[in-house]
């Protein structure tokens, strides 16, 4: 009986180490996009606005900064334009988004490959105007 309970009590611990390290890798730490050169090598999720694109047809560059040379972009392949919105070069272009991947080096700059659509989230939507006949509660007293 005892060494029932020390098997059980094992196997009990075993299976909270496997919750907690499945808690670890599922709550991916955000990032800056800034940031993003101190982590060549490994996984992240990185923040930021999409502030220019060229999309050249044989790659889309998302970029979040006017630089792209220097700084940080997120890179969609042409084989993969299919997994991604119709132009993604406009539909991503002023939106703050998620993009997830693994963080390479190309050229000296950090960048992101995007592999599927899965990859990048859009967070909120800016530098947009407002459609027709929308105001804030703030206003609402105005109207």
């Amino acid at each position: 009986m005892i060494k029932r309970v020390g098997i059980i009590k094992a196997i009990l611990a075993f299976i909270g180490i496997g919750f907690i390290a499945c808690g670890l890798v599922f709550s991916q730490e955000v990032i800056s996009w800034k940031n993003a050169h101190l982590y060549y090598g490994k996984y992240v999720t990185a923040e930021g606005i999409i502030v220019n694109t060229y999309n050249s047809g044989r790659a889309c560059f998302l970029n979040f900064h006017p630089d792209y040379k220097k700084y940080f972009s997120a890179v969609i392949f042409s084989s993969d334009f299919s997994k991604f919105p119709p132009s993604p070069e406009d539909h991503y272009l002023n939106k703050k988004v998620h993009v997830s991947g693994i963080i390479r080096q190309y050229q000296g700059k950090p960048e992101i490959i995007l592999k599927d659509a899965s990859q990048i989230q859009i967070i909120e939507k800016t530098g947009e105007s407002k459609e027709l006949g929308e105001i804030s509660w703030e206003e609402a007293d105005k109207h």
